[in-house]
């Protein structure tokens, strides 16, 4: 399935979301798309200037009864941040204040005006395409000022290595691409000409990955910030700590005793995850990720993830992730995406396969591939 008949069922929860979120949205809604993306960043500046003011008074990290710090609640991990650090920056990790306020400004505005964001490098680059075969974000409430998204000072949420880029792959991965492997994630069948037309390679359902079919989306780990519904839910006790995240209601439970991973041939979605503290850091290994949903198309035999958890004021965990697969990159590498406090609750994310898209999206594929042939190409805008 694609994700347009889970937000047509959704409208209504995305409705209410935009009344939660109304420290954001409600100057946005009052006022043409330009003013409001300028009043929106304002306000934003000023949240965090009150911010640092409040710091100045002393901030007592909240602890469960056993002395360990508290993540439960309600956080989003939206930004306007690029994955991987464009070159203008070389190795420069954090942006000086007018850039902030200037990409942040930038991004808002993009996100109200589809053809004035217009960069592939930065948050939802694709998804306000106005020329994208995908659906228009803007129409179904999904726009980052809706969703409580806050400035970010990193040039890239990649930080290891210092270039903010992730490591090149090693000749075993290549391989393996090389043989047809597709990347896991996302819709990699679809190629989008970014001019309302695209092109699907897929022969048979499975090509269409779990993406489509609903079975997996942004779970993680690790959990990378969507173009929408960036939103995670926490839930702890000194045993376990639970994570939901927004886009497609999907869960972890984490054990916290640091106990061993189960035997190399016990696969899961979101492999098995074991987590221990290190100082009031709550770090959270992963194993055992299933052949065919490992990150970024990794070795399920090599891959590790590993997750720390930071919280860093009232209202900011800092999240961190390392990937370790040798068979895959040639050294590992780390990225931070900072989660910030929002109000919940979440909805259910609705997708459904239903039994139709699969074959819809296959018969107008070969569709397509026949009026090629006969040089009749046709869109599938």
């Amino acid at each position: 399935m694609t994700r347009r008949p889970a937000i047509s069922s959704a409208i209504f929860a995305i409705g209410a979301a935009v009344v939660i979120f109304v420290p954001l949205s409600a100057a946005a809604q009052s006022s043409p798309a330009a003013k409001a993306a300028a009043t929106t960043a304002k306000q934003a500046t000023e949240r965090n200037d009150s911010g640092a003011a409040a710091k100045s008074q002393k901030w007592v990290m909240p602890r469960m009864s056993d002395g360990h710090p508290d993540f439960s609640g309600y956080w989003n991990s939206l930004t306007f941040t690029p994955f991987e650090r464009p070159a203008k920056y070389g190795n420069r990790e954090f942006l000086t204040p007018d850039e902030i306020k200037e990409i942040f400004r930038s991004g808002l505005r993009g996100s109200y005006e589809p053809g004035a964001q217009g960069s592939e490098d930065r948050y939802g680059g694709e998804l306000f395409n106005p020329d994208s075969v995908d659906y228009d974000a803007t129409t179904y409430g999904l726009s980052p000022w809706q969703n409580g998204i806050k400035p970010n000072p990193r040039t890239s949420l990649v930080v290891d290595p210092p270039d903010g880029k992730v490591p090149p792959l090693t000749p075993e991965a290549k391989a393996r691409l090389a043989a047809g492997v597709r990347p896991a994630g996302g819709f990699p069948y679809v190629v989008d000409d970014h001019h309302g037309g695209a092109v699907v390679h897929a022969d048979n359902a499975r090509d269409l990955g779990q993406n489509t079919s609903c079975l997996s989306q942004s779970g993680g780990p690790p959990m990378i910030p969507a173009e929408y519904n960036s939103g995670i839910f926490i839930a702890q006790n000194p045993s376990y700590i639970l994570i939901e995240t927004e886009q497609g209601s999907e869960f972890r439970i984490v054990p916290l005793d640091g106990g061993p991973h189960p035997s190399s041939n016990i696969h899961q979605w979101h492999g098995d995850s074991r987590g221990h503290w290190e100082g009031d850091t709550l770090v959270v290994e992963t194993t055992n990720l299933r052949p065919d949903h490992t990150y970024r198309n990794g070795d399920p035999k090599t891959q590790k993830i590993i997750e720390y958890f930071t919280r860093t004021s009232a209202d900011t965990i800092e999240y961190k992730f390392t990937v370790d697969d040798p068979s895959t990159w040639t050294r590992p590498w780390s990225a931070i995406i900072p989660m910030t406090a929002s109000m919940g609750p979440l909805f259910e994310y609705d997708c459904s396969e239903n039994n139709n898209d699969a074959v819809n999206i296959l018969a107008g594929a070969r569709a397509s591939e026949k009026k090629a042939a006969e040089g009749k190409p046709i869109s599938q805008k």
